[in-house]
């Protein structure tokens, strides 16, 4: 069961969100009419600016002993990672801006900065579960954006919920996080990525 918890853990881990989020999008939007190029431009630059540079500078702060885990269990020790992980967001996003895209993706990715930048402020003082955080804002930047584009994903958005459910009892199985903590992070990532959802869409409209 722990090995089955650490699959799902590492499989959803909250680096490769945006990169799954990216791929989504190009797969169930309008923006499938983009050449395989820039697609390829826009989920190879999320994946490197949102998982593998924050990845390798998490991995020297714990080489440094910045940090005792790479799980971040000590919440005193995740302020660093906080502010490199929204750090590494803004990059993906003036890299994004670049190539043209729509604003209500830029909008999606302000959302889940400021759902990182709100998890690292609630840290201060308890425990969040930042695997919520991420898969709870793939599953409201999913629902925003169906809802802006009146796609019917109602197979998708089941297939997110199952997954939500599957990391939430993975992190609690392995002592990673209370269901409280969980939930918190799953609401949060959902609120900020679907509230900026529909505010890009209210802007579009303006």
């Amino acid at each position: 069961m722990r090995l089955f918890a650490n699959i799902v853990s590492t499989l959803f881990h909250p680096l490769l969100m945006i990169t799954y989020g990216m791929i989504l999008v190009l797969l169930y939007t309008y923006l499938t009419i983009y050449p395989t190029n820039m697609k390829l431009f826009i989920v190879g630059g999320a994946f490197a600016c949102t998982a593998i540079i924050p990845g390798l500078f998490i991995l020297l702060l714990r080489f440094s002993g910045s940090i005792s885990d790479l799980e971040l269990t000590n919440r005193r020790e995740r302020v660093l990672p906080f502010l490199i992980m929204i750090f590494s967001v803004m990059v993906y996003i003036f890299f994004i801006r670049r190539m043209q895209v729509p604003f209500w993706l830029i909008g999606l990715l302000i959302g889940i900065a400021a759902s990182l930048l709100l998890s690292m402020c609630i840290n201060f003082y308890w425990k969040i579960s930042v695997h919520g955080v991420g898969i709870g804002g793939l599953l409201g930047a999913v629902m925003g954006i169906a809802r802006i584009h009146m796609i019917n994903a109602s197979w998708l958005f089941i297939g997110l919920i199952i997954i939500a459910g599957l990391v939430a009892s993975a992190r609690i199985i392995l002592n990673k996080h209370t269901p409280m903590q969980m939930y918190a992070g799953i609401c949060l990532g959902f609120i900020c990525t679907f509230v900026a959802s529909i505010f890009s869409y209210l802007y579009l409209l303006i």
